[in-house]
């Protein structure tokens, strides 16, 4: 191919107009780029309707004319032989289109009223279909169109492929997430009772916003969701047991047929069903509570002097549905120690290196129990608390990159890369303390946290 064609394609195939989902702008640059490549000066892109019994004009460009505003359609009744062309899914290459047998339906009012007389038709495939056309018409001069032309052209019709299915993906994405938002409205409907709860974590979930917490808190919040509705759902099938033991003994009674054995297993069914209600809703409500602790603290951060060794395990309470997908042990170590700080930024801390080993130290690569452990102790004054798990690992240049904002391995999973840099701000900055990593591939990762006047 001719290195001044091979060049434009090169420039068009790396555009981010191809791949960024805005069809039109993708369809301009690649117009442009047939008109300047093939040296025409009017070009179009066509796309089938859904029967194929016509064909739409979706872009049009004419260097000498102003071309119509109106939508431009061919039906096949009306040129059936140029139909037939296109049904064989391949290129039409009309060098003298008013004799060709393909384009002389378009002798009459269309080539001699505008002076084309040759036409290039490559197809747009898109999955596994052809879906329209990139039709080039030359005016002037008559005109054979080489092989390396043909190709060229066929070349942007595959790159407007591309970005249909850019577009699609787009269309996917924004799809999802109105489905997802929909998704929270009828959750929300079916959970009248969890309401309030729901109300103060949409709340909190967006003054999270502000200050860059919205990843973190929004799987939190889809975790103990899930988690509430187990306990809960155990206690409504437990209760209608109960409703139907009841509806079953009462026919008995009544039908004067109740035995000593039938009242004994009765009473003993009442008494298990009832152990579970009460068994599962505490679970829920303890969940609930340790949840809008943790969570209030985390937007609120004042002072306030806790028991750290407990504080911890709430906080680790609310982080089970995170934890639970990947099976990871958490072994809390350490005395009771006092201490006078902000819980808030403790918590949100504990919930950022948390979420980190879930997402990165714990990855499909690694094989395993999953353990993490949390260690706390006094010494000299200053309070330490080391982190680790024992999950994949980093390399040094990870390692040196891990406070940096932005910075992450898993933006295609997304990962937004502030977790970690807020975390450090939250430890130097609202804690005034430091913190250093160190890590190895392969056998796990270790976060070092000191505080002092605590």
């Amino acid at each position: 191919m001719q290195k001044r064609l091979e060049t434009l394609l090169n420039q068009v195939s790396k555009s981010p107009l191809i791949d960024q989902g805005d069809l039109k702008a993708a369809s301009e640059l690649i117009l442009s780029s047939v008109i300047k490549g093939l040296g025409v000066n009017r070009s179009g892109i066509w796309l089938y309707n859904e029967n194929r019994e016509g064909i739409r004009c979706y872009l049009l460009k004419d260097l000498t004319m102003e071309v119509p505003t109106e939508a431009l359609v061919l039906h096949r009744s009306d040129f059936p032989d140029y139909f037939s062309a296109l049904d064989e899914d391949r290129v039409v290459t009309a060098h003298d289109a008013i004799t060709a047998p393909e384009t002389k339906e378009f002798s009459v009012g269309y080539l001699d009223v505008l002076g084309i007389n040759a036409m290039l038709d490559t197809p747009i495939r898109h999955g596994g279909n052809t879906v329209g056309i990139i039709c080039s018409e030359h005016r002037g001069e008559p005109r054979t169109w080489t092989d390396d032309e043909v190709v060229f052209a066929g070349v942007l019709s595959d790159l407007f492929g591309r970005s249909i299915s850019a577009r699609e993906k787009l269309d996917y994405e924004l799809k999802l997430e109105d489905t997802n938002r929909n998704l929270e409205l009828i959750v929300a409907e079916r959970t009248q009772h969890l309401n309030d709860t729901i109300d103060e974590l949409k709340a909190l979930q967006n003054k999270l916003v502000e200050s860059e917490k919205m990843a973190v808190l929004g799987s939190m919040v889809s975790g103990v969701a899930h988690e509430v509705n187990t306990p809960i759902g155990i206690a409504v099938t437990s209760s209608s047991h109960i409703k139907d033991g009841v509806k079953k003994i009462r026919q008995l009674f009544e039908s004067n047929q109740i035995t000593k054995t039938s009242l004994k297993n009765f009473l003993d069914e009442i008494e298990d069903a009832a152990d579970l209600n009460v068994t599962n809703l505490d679970k829920a409500a303890n969940l609930i509570t340790n949840f809008k602790r943790t969570s209030a603290d985390q937007h609120h951060f004042e002072k306030d002097r806790v028991n750290l060794k407990d504080y911890m395990e709430k906080v680790l309470s609310t982080l089970v549905p995170i934890t639970k997908k990947i099976g990871v042990n958490v072994a809390l170590k350490g005395d009771d120690i006092v201490v006078e700080t902000y819980p808030g930024a403790i918590s949100q801390v504990v919930t950022n290196l948390i979420t980190n080993s879930c997402m990165h130290g714990f990855a499909s690569t690694f094989c395993g129990q999953a353990e993490i452990v949390i260690e706390m102790f006094r010494k000299d004054e200053t309070l330490h608390v080391n982190y680790s798990d024992n999950g994949i690992g980093m390399e040094d240049e990870v390692v040196g990159k891990i406070f940096d904002p932005f910075f992450t391995t898993k933006r295609d999973q997304g990962g937004t890369g502030l977790g970690m840099p807020i975390l450090h701000t939250l430890i130097s900055k609202t804690l005034h303390g430091d913190i250093r990593v160190e890590s190895v591939v392969g056998e796990g990762t270790t976060f070092y946290m000191s505080f002092k006047n605590v």
